[in-house]
């Protein structure tokens, strides 16, 4: 049982450099451009309406652009594959003329209105001098199902895994329980876990370069000014914000994401670095905090979808968050699920209206929920079972979170969806 959770964190848990949206679209262009080789002459691109709300309003790292459009040109022009998450790692002042040059003039969007149940969906087709490369990303941010070289397949998911693959009630965390996790984050020997401290590496330092340049919108540094104290918790609200200023507003440095995602990994991991500086906690008790958060973080997102109507940050990551701080302070498994009831009694069903730079105010604001909750928690002071949607247990409570989301917020979704795409497609504010 261990050894899968510690697979699970490997795999979740990975370097993203910028939104993890756009950067989607960008590695499957790249993709698809790599089939063939040769000189770009035109793109093609389908998204389903979650990955194009996700992506519109945020910058692209190593450039002054925003856009789907312009994320597909990158991605075919100079991105690499290989890079998975960070594709656009090493991009150029002359790579970004290239691909606004291509993107006024020769890329083309559609929206796919119609996509459910599969998370998110990308479809781009890339025209060279050597041909047609065509490439299909699904459910996860870099998870290739086909890929094509003028029309012949190089790789292609077999028909009956397809569905399996793409069923994220299929996915192995499913099988697990909130108790699981409790265990692996207190029991897993430390030196299995010790990977985790990069994630605290990477995403403190986009706080610090969020902070000193007063990226976006500057929410981290007016957290900060609210309390000259500088306590714990506006401290961790501050610097979760900083993270997210600095990434939404394109900075060129990577996150430690998790679930696909770069503002969950922030969420799940920054407050308790602050939380346990703060209190003298010792590193190895911060890293099995970590764990819990990001595993309670990835089956939380298991249950309310990849991409969702409920924002990931404020109820995923600030479970993860609210779990991980009981964890700090030597909490009990009862407390752990008293911080999960807590939580999803006050901020479940946080609508995501898409990635952008106020997303640091949202982040923050659950970061707060999180640790006051688990404080309530850790005195015992929880919402009780039976008090709206809090259940008896945790996983109960997780579960009935997860219909609200997957049955209850399709139509939500595709609302806000539509809403928002027409609203700057009138506004023309964005590509």
């Amino acid at each position: 049982m261990y050894e899968g959770l510690l697979s699970i964190l490997h795999k979740e848990v990975k370097p993203a450099l910028g939104c993890t949206g756009p950067t989607s679209v960008s590695y499957a262009a790249s993709v698809a451009k790599d089939a063939v080789g040769g000189e770009v002459k035109s793109v093609k691109v389908f998204v389903d309406r979650d990955t194009y709300k996700n992506s519109i309003a945020v910058g692209i790292p190593g450039t002054s652009e925003m856009g789907v459009v312009i994320a597909a040109a990158l991605g075919a022009v100079c991105g690499d594959s290989t890079l998975g998450l960070e594709v656009l790692k090493n991009v150029t002042k002359e790579d970004e003329e290239k691909a606004k040059t291509l993107a006024e003039h020769n890329v083309s969007l559609e929206i796919n209105w119609d996509i459910e149940g599969v998370g998110l969906y990308i479809d781009v087709w890339v025209d060279t001098d050597l041909g047609t490369g065509h490439a299909i990303v699904a459910k996860t941010h870099t998870n290739v199902i086909l890929i094509e070289a003028n029309n012949e397949i190089k790789y292609k998911v077999k028909e009956d895994e397809i569905k399996n693959i793409l069923d994220e009630t299929k996915d192995i965390i499913a099988g697990y329980t909130v108790k699981d996790f409790y265990d692996f984050a207190t029991k897993m020997p430390i030196e299995e876990l010790n990977f985790l401290k990069e994630s605290i590496n990477m995403n403190k330092e986009l706080a610090e370069t969020g902070l000193e340049k007063g990226s976006g919108k500057g929410f981290g540094e007016a957290f900060l000014k609210l309390q000259k104290t500088q306590s714990a918790f506006f401290k961790a609200k501050a610097y979760t914000a900083a993270a997210s200023d600095a990434r939404m507003a394109g900075e060129n440095l990577p996150a430690m994401s998790c679930a696909s995602s770069g503002n969950v990994g922030i969420t799940a991991s920054l407050p308790l670095y602050i939380v346990a500086l703060e209190n003298g906690i010792n590193e190895d008790i911060l890293i099995r905090a970590l764990s819990l958060s990001f595993l309670m973080t990835i089956y939380i997102k298991n249950h309310i979808g990849r991409l969702s109507a409920m924002c990931a940050c404020a109820i995923a990551a600030s479970i993860g968050v609210g779990t991980g701080t009981v964890i700090l302070f030597e909490g009990s498994f009862s407390q752990v699920e008293g911080a999960v009831k807590n939580i999803v009694g006050s901020i479940g069903g946080v609508l995501c209206d898409g990635a952008k730079l106020g997303c640091a105010l949202k982040l923050s604001s659950a970061v707060g929920i999180a640790i006051e909750s688990a404080y309530m928690a850790l005195d015992n002071t929880v919402i009780a079972s039976g008090d709206g949607i809090v259940c008896d247990t945790a996983d109960e409570t997780i579960k009935m979170l997860g219909r609200i989301a997957r049955l209850g917020m399709i139509e939500t979704d595709k609302v806000l969806c539509k809403e928002i795409i027409q609203r700057e497609q009138n506004s023309k504010r964005y590509n």
